[in-house]
């Protein structure tokens, strides 16, 4: 989650260089780069599925044992 966290971080970085650029050149590259860290920052997350089946692993019932 940190590596997605700073991915969208540095996305942030080269929106606000786009925006400040003069050069059309620029602007396109930070818009590129951009979208590829957003993009790698999806990837990082984990998705819905996968956070249902971590938070189920966990067991909300106490552990009873039996003796026979």
């Amino acid at each position: 989650m940190t590596t997605a966290k700073c991915l969208r971080r540095q996305a942030a970085t080269c929106a606000a260089l786009a925006d400040a650029t003069y050069d059309e050149e620029s602007r396109e590259r930070y818009l590129r780069l951009e979208q590829l860290y957003l993009t790698l920052a999806e990837s990082e997350e984990p998705t819905a599925i996968e956070a249902g089946a971590f938070s189920s692993d966990t067991n909300t019932e106490p552990a009873t044992h039996r003796l026979n």
